[in-house]
């Protein structure tokens, strides 16, 4: 695991092109407008919030997550934000890593949870989280790009047993 510096925003944008062309429905943004951007709009994504990456024995990436500020403006809070696992590295761990990387990253920074957004139909992702600790806040909205799907809004707690921090690090 790593976590995305500045320098590295190239591999940051191979990887997040990579989830937007295989996992189009599962994300806000699409392939089409982010392979677009320049390299001003990557390195400033590299340095919004914290990203982290998850890799192979050979040091290639497999999977990328972002950890933000929540959109609600809450201190307290952060959220788990634009997850992805190379399709054949789903089911061995790296989607546990990644979220783990999150959690404890929101830890540091002080926040007392972190929420994230589902898409509805997307069983494994909400497989995980609720391993993780995470529960449904009973939010729901619909997409921007697709106002016939909705995402769901769920969220953990990082203080005490059970909570998404604890579990992860028992990982």
């Amino acid at each position: 695991m790593t976590r995305v510096v500045v320098e590295r925003w190239q591999v940051l944008r191979t990887v997040r092109l990579r989830a937007l062309a295989d996992s189009p429905g599962a994300f806000g943004a699409t392939w089409q407008g982010e392979q677009r951007q320049p390299e001003a709009f990557w390195r400033a994504r590299a340095e919004q919030g914290c990203w982290f990456l998850a890799h192979d024995g050979g040091g290639h990436p497999v999977g990328v997550v972002a950890a933000v500020a929540a959109p609600s403006g809450e201190p307290a809070e952060r959220q788990l934000d634009a997850m992805w696992v190379e399709p054949r590295w789903r089911g061995r761990g790296v989607g546990e890593a990644l979220a783990g990387a999150v959690l404890a990253w929101a830890a540091e920074q002080g926040a007392d949870r972190v929420s994230l957004t589902v898409v509805d139909g997307n069983d494994a992702a909400r497989g995980l989280y609720l391993r993780l600790g995470f529960r449904p806040t009973g939010e729901r909205e619909p997409r921007p790009r697709d106002p016939g799907r909705w995402r769901e809004r769920m969220r953990v707690g990082l203080a005490g047993p059970g909570s998404g921090l604890a579990g992860a690090r028992g990982r």
